[in-house]
């Protein structure tokens, strides 16, 4: 393979264009951790005259339902478990069930409300200890009726954060390219699939978005002037920024965990080499060198470490080094091709896309040596994973429909599910703190 060939086919791999073939099926083994989920009663939402069509009541305790189920964290009981009617429970009467609960061996409870005036809903909540009868804290939330999703998703964080003490991922965003019609564009959708809003607009080629550890910065590629050049729009006003456009290639960013820096690939001395930069463009320092082609950059938590994929070898494969450029180690060592690494926010896993097992490339996890290898996907082609800012969830790249979509699953390969259903090719997302 020449050199030309190789830098094209690392790039498209890295950015989610790689066409490839449907996989056969493989038969594994995953040993799994089981976490003992927290047994919670979801009471309230009565049905109500709140407007806006149907019952949004009974649309908040869906979206309730599924965020906490998603979470790993809890197992919602449904209600004909319950002695009593659930939904007619209203604030100011939780005394009144926190004993059949407890009697029933549930630990917690949240108790909701959503009421109307004019234009405006105000949903309330309230979480409750129900082993110890201690109320942990609530909060209301105010906005019109399109809003009702997001406001329930704010809910659901709550109640992750009053029982766990851990932020929860309801509120969070993933961000995805999208190719249609000739161009490639960046989308934005919350993190269950819903309300998906385009990013970039510009009908050109647009890739590997990257959130900044505030979630206010989306860093990206972009050929809108030609050239592959590295970008970063404001999520907040909308500007948009070209902070670096050398020569050649500008690919594949990625932020340190205090977003002070961002480690990308550049073309412009011959190789494909990794650099760090400030977002602002400046302060360039060159991390890799020769003419082996070093992309897909990912930093541990700590920052001290930079995963990444490298030919350097003879094939694609995943090394680590510190983030000077030093102590550099080869992580992966089975398969023609390893890529996409992603270290998880928990620094525990680093996930990454691999075809070692033949037929096509699946998302595997590794301990940040390279040892205890999990193939957790095994449907289709599946790759470019990325992880949710609590660890315990990946989004990623499948084409077991037919196309590519983008899909979710729990860290240990359980509760695989599709979020995207366009009809055209999404692939290559990253989750938002």
């Amino acid at each position: 393979m020449t050199r030309l060939a190789r830098i094209i086919w690392l790039l498209l791999l890295s950015s989610g264009l790689l066409a490839v073939g449907a996989s056969a099926q493989v038969d594994i083994t995953v040993t799994r951790t089981v976490i003992q989920r927290i047994p919670i009663a979801v009471v309230g939402l009565r049905p109500s005259g709140v407007s806006g069509g149907g019952d949004l009541a009974a649309q908040a305790l869906s979206v309730l339902v599924d965020d906490l189920e998603f979470s790993t964290v809890f197992e919602v009981l449904p209600p004909t478990f319950l002695p009593f009617d659930a939904r007619e429970v209203r604030l100011g009467e939780e005394e009144k069930v926190l004993a059949p609960l407890n009697h029933l061996k549930v630990q917690a409870m949240v108790v909701a409300e959503l009421t109307q005036r004019g234009k405006d809903l105000t949903l309330e909540g309230r979480v409750y200890n129900v082993s110890r009868g201690v109320f942990l804290g609530g909060k209301r939330y105010f906005g019109e009726v399109t809003a009702i999703r997001t406001m329930v998703h704010r809910l659901a964080d709550e109640v992750v954060l009053r029982l766990t003490g851990e932020r929860g991922v309801a509120s969070t965003r993933i961000a995805y390219a999208n190719a249609e019609k000739g161009a490639t564009e960046l989308y934005l959708m919350d993190y269950d699939g819903h309300n998906p809003t385009i990013a970039t607009g510009n009908r050109s080629i647009n890739l590997s978005p990257r959130f900044s550890p505030d979630a206010k910065l989306l860093a990206y590629t972009s050929y809108r002037d030609g050239n592959p050049d590295l970008y970063l729009l404001n999520l907040e006003t909308g500007r948009r920024d070209k902070v670096s456009a050398l020569p050649g290639l500008n690919i594949a960013p990625g932020w340190s965990p205090t977003g002070q820096w961002l480690a990308l690939s550049l073309s412009k001395d011959g190789g494909t080499n990794l650099y760090l930069m400030r977002p602002t463009g400046g302060e360039l320092r060159r991390l890799t060198n020769g003419l082996a082609i070093s992309v897909s950059p990912s930093f541990s938590p700590n920052g001290r470490q930079i995963v990444f994929t490298s030919d350097r070898g003879g094939s694609p494969q995943i090394y680590m080094m510190d983030l000077e450029g030093t102590n550099l180690q080869r992580l992966t060592f089975e398969g023609e091709y390893n890529a996409s690494a992603r270290w998880s926010p928990r620094g525990d896993k680093i996930a990454f896309a691999s075809n070692r097992g033949g037929g096509g490339f699946q998302i595997y996890l590794m301990n940040p040596d390279g040892t205890g290898v999990q193939q957790i996907t095994t449907a289709g082609v599946n790759e470019d994973p990325a992880w949710s800012p609590d660890g315990r969830h990946l989004v990623f790249t499948s084409n077991r429909t037919g196309k590519k979509d983008i899909h979710v699953m729990h860290a240990d390969g359980s509760g695989q599910k599709r979020l995207t259903r366009s009809g055209s090719k999404s692939f290559a997302p990253d989750w938002s703190p």
